[in-house]
């Protein structure tokens, strides 16, 4: 019987640099379709959508500045392929990337599983669980163990980092937020599956995908923008009915827009109460960046025009 045919999907908006790395990395015998939905400047990486690769490029030019989401949905509605491995732009695709397809193949109750991060020598991952007390979402990571899976080891988490290979029909069932321009997307995805459907995610330790974050001006103002990323936490707290967001511990790093609380005498967990007041006060920080980029927004990006 012949394996699952897989493809990879990215959103662009800017860091063409790092688009080329990407798609160099990308094993040609693994995948028998890159799509690259671009919300940008598309004549800026023209010359790479234009190039011989050994596999097919599928282009998908959206308005600029469309969002994440909407970019993502747009290759969900193009796939025709079984599987489809999600990354960033600023990723590199590591050679043992088909153990992902593999343990979905072996375990089909999973909708996804991820990779890990190698960043600066570091291995990120963000992973964690999700819990709710009260009107305040939890993420958190207890007590984990690993399973063998394929050969490899198999951790099963709520949330898993963005290097991950989804099966078609969990994104068919339930896809990406086009609300969302930038921040909270990927968390909506997963407390989406956490409360509406039944697919498992989980993260193997011995895929690593290279990172290496980072962007010009225009990628590093709208990936910051704080209004952009209110907006973003408001439509959250809205749409799930949660008062704040409050994390705890991550799985392999804490770089996020909620950032980790620190633990209160050794193990004691800040309580949700607390750590909602703590956000709140984040919050009201990022209200006072946004107001003042605002006020001076004709002096800070004076010459950003569209397409």
């Amino acid at each position: 019987m012949s394996e699952p045919s897989a493809a990879l999907g990215v959103k662009v908006f800017d860091r063409t640099e790092k688009l080329a790395a990407l798609l160099e990395s990308v094993p040609g015998e693994e995948y028998e379709t890159v799509y690259v939905a671009d919300d940008g400047r598309t004549d800026e990486r023209a010359h790479l959508y234009e190039r011989a690769w050994p596999f097919d490029l599928e282009l998908i030019d959206l308005p600029y500045d469309a969002g994440l989401g909407r970019g993502r949905n747009a290759v969900v509605d193009a796939l025709s392929e079984a599987f489809l491995t999600v990354v960033d732009s600023d990723h590199e695709v590591p050679p043992n990337v088909d153990v992902l397809a593999r343990q979905l193949d072996a375990r089909p109750e999973f909708g996804g599983i991820s990779g890990l991060l190698l960043e600066d020598g570091r291995i990120q991952g963000l992973c964690h669980d999700l819990d709710e007390e009260g009107d305040v979402l939890v993420r958190d990571t207890g007590p984990k163990t690993a399973e063998t899976v394929a050969g490899y080891p198999l951790v099963e988490f709520d949330f898993v980092p963005n290097v991950t290979t989804f099966r078609r029909e969990c994104l068919e069932e339930l896809a990406w937020d086009e609300r969302y321009v930038i921040g909270r997307e990927h968390l909506d995805f997963f407390v989406g599956h956490w409360k509406r459907t039944d697919w498992r995610f989980g993260t193997c330790p011995s895929v690593l995908f290279p990172h290496r974050p980072g962007g010009g001006r225009e990628y590093d103002a709208n990936r910051r923008d704080p209004a952009k990323l209110l907006a973003s936490k408001a439509h959250f707290r809205e749409k799930w009915g949660y008062d704040q967001v409050v994390a705890r511990e991550f799985w392999l790093g804490n770089q996020s827009v909620d950032k980790p609380l620190a633990a209160l005498d050794g193990d004691l967990p800040v309580p949700a109460w607390l750590g909602a007041k703590v956000m709140d006060l984040r919050d009201a920080r990022l209200r006072l960046a946004a107001a003042a980029a605002n006020a001076s927004a004709g002096d800070l990006l004076p010459g950003v025009s569209r397409r």
